[in-house]
């Protein structure tokens, strides 16, 4: 890999020392932010790249790290024994909630007969706190339960939506961190590189769209050949721990569609269109639109996933079809997840069919 020499890109150099680069990147550890894993893997949070004539294209750290690829089936659990807690919570809030309604009820009462002030006895204090204890036992029982159902429910539904090429899933480890776009590619960094935009819906901020495989992998190249460092298009793998960044849930937003109209242009609200980049809420990371909008290019054949562990896949050596990722404008919430997953002849270059790109991290000598 060449890195750039000055940050103008007048020239290039040769990596940083075998030893220095051999050295292992530090793993996220699943909370920290992505300022703070910057800070501890002695990397900048973001990148900037400059296409010329005053175009960017900005990119930001995705940590190493592990993570579950695809959609996992949930696991089996007794839901009669879930119900039969809630129940049991329940009750226990009702009692305490009653004795304590009788306890001071009848304090009151008794104050308002007698007319003179509320008086407590350490007995009666100490039967208050009894009954309060029970209603906080009760509630945290009841709450804990219900969530613990939701959840598997929740887990049910999404495994019940995933296709089979989703399954096996499996866990990922990512040994070195990379920067993504923040955006897709948009029709003016295109246009700007490879001088020439034919999208069918046409504006600079605008996701590039039509691109087929190998003009996305040609733009790359070209920016490749600027910056003096690699550009290239995600793995499939970097592109779904980009996604997720640390979630579980079917978007990183959430599991409802209600979540997804907040993370992305689909079918519900595109009015049948592309819009512009950046415009909905972004992941935890930083990075915007990986749900919707337009399908993204992944470097990686499409084939059927690993059955066990595995660190930094790049997919199959050979298959007839180019992944591509996130879904777009006119799909649905089901191609929309994170875990949903396409594949296209390397030719095709439909109206929905757009990319963003990596440039793995490298340690300054």
């Amino acid at each position: 890999m060449l890195v750039c020499a000055v940050s103008g890109f007048a020239g290039c150099a040769e990596n940083e020392p075998a030893s220095k680069a051999a050295k292992p990147w530090p793993l996220w550890d699943g909370q920290e932010s992505i300022e703070y894993y910057a800070e501890r893997a002695d990397v900048p949070p973001t990148k900037t790249l400059d296409l010329g004539n005053g175009v960017k294209l900005e990119l930001v750290l995705i940590p190493a790290g592990k993570f579950v690829m695809g959609s996992p089936e949930p696991k089996q659990v007794d839901k009669t024994a879930f119900l039969r807690k809630i129940i049991i919570g329940q009750a226990v809030l009702a009692a305490g909630g009653g004795i304590l309604i009788i306890l001071v009820g009848g304090a009151i009462l008794r104050t308002i007969r007698k007319k003179h002030r509320f008086q407590y006895s350490l007995r009666r204090f100490m039967a208050m706190m009894f009954a309060a204890s029970l209603c906080v036992l009760g509630g945290m029982h009841w709450s804990y339960s219900a969530k613990a159902l939701y959840e598997h429910h929740a887990a049910t539904a999404r495994f019940k939506s995933s296709w089979d090429w989703e399954t096996p899933a499996h866990e990922v480890t990512l040994t070195t961190p990379f920067y993504i776009g923040k955006f897709e590619v948009t029709q003016e960094q295109y246009e700007q590189v490879m001088g020439l935009n034919r999208s069918y819906l046409q504006g600079p901020n605008m996701p590039v769209q039509g691109v087929s495989w190998h003009e996305a992998h040609e733009f790359c190249e070209k920016v490749s050949e600027k910056a003096c460092l690699t550009v290239q298009l995600p793995t499939e793998a970097q592109w779904e721990h980009a996604c997720r960044a640390g979630t579980t849930t079917a978007y990183y937003t959430g599991d409802a569609e209600i979540d997804l109209d907040r993370a992305a242009w689909y079918y519900a609200n595109s009015n049948e269109k592309a819009h512009s980049v950046g415009q909905k809420t972004p992941n935890s990371w930083g990075v915007y639109d990986m749900h919707g909008n337009v399908w993204e290019w992944c470097q990686d054949w499409y084939g059927k996933y690993a059955g066990s562990a595995v660190t930094d896949p790049t997919g199959p050596t050979t298959e007839t079809f180019h992944v591509l990722r996130g879904g777009s404008w006119s799909s649905g919430p089901r191609n929309c997840r994170s875990a949903g997953r396409g594949g296209e002849d390397h030719r095709s270059n439909n109206d929905s069919s757009g990319f963003r790109v990596v440039v793995i991290a490298t340690r300054t000598p």
